[in-house]
């Protein structure tokens, strides 16, 4: 099955990359960074540079992949969480799950995809005090 996987260097899509892939997927991996390309690339994955908050963008990266199923893994979290961007951090995100899920949602649509899997919310703890950041190993 060919998979877009939208979010796909979050601390989920890291591990669901490699998941996918050890299964026999053709994955295609969404980034607004192009410094992850590589690490999509080692992971075995075909990397597609695009912002979830630019529609159009989105959906010519979607029609372009051909997937089959879109896997919605999108977050702006922060690498770190800082209490004194606790507010431009939320809303950041909240933009994203409005308008990204928007975007993403009518990408597929475009695509001609039948299936989208999205996250809902995911806590992850590593030893010590409080949730893991995005630069825990894995």
């Amino acid at each position: 099955m060919r998979i877009f996987v939208a979010g796909g260097s979050g601390v989920i899509g890291r591990q669901l990359l490699p998941l996918l892939i050890s299964h026999g997927h053709q994955v295609v991996a969404l980034t607004r960074s192009p410094a992850k390309v590589d690490s999509f690339r080692a992971a075995g994955a075909e990397p597609v540079i695009a912002d979830a908050l630019d529609a159009e963008a989105l959906a010519d990266a979607v029609v372009l992949a051909r997937p089959d199923l879109v896997i919605h893994q999108l977050t702006s979290l922060p690498p770190t969480p800082d209490p004194r961007r606790h507010a431009a951090a939320n809303a950041q995100t909240a933009r994203l799950r409005i308008q990204g899920d928007r975007n993403l949602l009518r990408a597929a649509t475009a695509a001609g995809v039948r299936r989208v899997i999205a996250q809902s919310i995911a806590f992850g703890y590593a030893p010590g005090i409080g949730p893991a950041s995005e630069e825990e190993p894995s």
